[in-house]
């Protein structure tokens, strides 16, 4: 099973430890927006999210310089949606 875990505030701790556990059901990706790309220059916090999911953020709202986070587009976007059998947002 895929989910994806929309995170666009700045406070997920739980939404991250709640990611980890679903990452034992199977993929999840992660999308950073909104305040939720804070995250994405917190270098400790990356390196351990990437370990366990996959890290993406919206090409047109912020590309983060970090190699383990992906900036995507619309389309990009789209097709994780499809693909993903679940969504959780933490906003």
């Amino acid at each position: 099973m895929e989910t994806l875990v929309v995170v666009s505030r700045a406070h997920n701790e739980t939404a991250f430890r709640l990611a980890e556990e679903m990452s034992r059901e199977g993929k999840v990706t992660i999308l950073f927006t909104g305040k939720g790309t804070y995250h994405t220059s917190d270098l400790e916090l990356i390196a351990r999210l990437s370990r366990f999911a996959s890290l993406i953020t919206v090409d047109t709202e912020f590309d983060s310089p970090l190699d383990e986070v992906q900036a995507i587009n619309y389309d990009q976007f789209v097709r994780i949606l499809e693909k993903c059998e679940r969504t959780f947002s933490w906003i």
